[in-house]
């Protein structure tokens, strides 16, 4: 194939499936710019989801090879793997200070997070029970962030049945793996007071294709994104025909 067929041949897919549709057919060849974690029982069921409202500022993989080598009289000897090598991810960012769409596992009311009961936890008091929520569809930058942590927090937990899993997507590189949470930090500084800084660090421990076929996952994943781009487009616009109303009734009175 040409140079120009591949060009004719993007383009048509392009106009048919968008660019969300290119990613889903070919992963490994067109990337798609959308990070979410996932966080599922044992069975594989949705406990919470989180889709990056704005996407990390630095994101890095760094996939170390299981090679040791060792000097001889002979020369130099070398052992290497061919298993799943564990993968150091960072990420590091902020959700900005606005109102931000929240979407998660249930994509038809376009909740943040799927909410299950749950009966394992004893650590959960009349506080905890009485808390109130803003909303769980709009959130701020910082209600961003105590929602990405809830979500890291409770990976750590134990069901009845069994462990709980966290899924990194990660479409932008084109990977996704089942990932241990290493560290979390929050930070702030006077130069950027009221704009909370994230520094997330995991450690990939599987690749998501060992156990479950991520095609179906990636098609939810690239339609809850593509519902958040209108929502936060109409959200915008509303924002704008606001502020000119504003002005001109401003105008008019003086």
């Amino acid at each position: 194939m040409s140079i120009q067929d591949a060009v004719q041949r993007r383009d048509a897919l392009l106009q048919q499936s968008g660019k969300e549709g290119l990613n889903v057919m070919y992963p490994k060849e067109f990337e798609q710019y959308i990070c979410a974690l996932e966080l599922v029982d044992t069975a594989g069921n949705t406990l919470r989801y989180f889709i990056f409202p704005v996407m990390p500022s630095n994101m890095d993989e760094s996939q170390p090879k299981p090679t040791s080598f060792k000097r001889t009289l002979g020369g130099i000897v070398t052992m290497s793997s061919t298993t799943f090598s564990p993968v150091d991810i960072t990420l590091s960012g902020n959700f900005g200070r606005k109102f931000r769409v929240m979407l998660g596992g249930d994509y038809t009311d376009m909740v943040s997070a799927v909410r299950k009961s749950d009966t394992s936890s004893n650590t959960k008091t009349d506080k905890d029970a009485s808390r109130q929520v803003f909303d769980d569809r709009v959130k701020t930058g910082y209600g961003c962030l105590k929602v990405m942590e809830e979500l890291i927090t409770e990976a750590d937990r134990v069901d009845e049945a069994g462990p709980r899993f966290l899924i990194f997507y990660n479409l932008a590189f084109g990977n996704s793996y089942y990932v241990k949470p290493v560290s979390f930090k929050i930070s702030m500084s006077e130069d950027n007071n009221m704009l909370h800084q994230y520094a997330l660090a995991l450690k990939a421990i599987a690749p998501l294709e060992v156990t479950i076929s991520p095609v179906k996952r990636y098609e939810n994943l690239e339609m809850a994104r593509r519902v958040h781009e209108e929502i936060a487009a109409s959200a915008n616009r509303i924002d704008d025909l606001i502020a000119q109303n504003d002005q001109h009734e401003y105008t008019h009175q003086v």
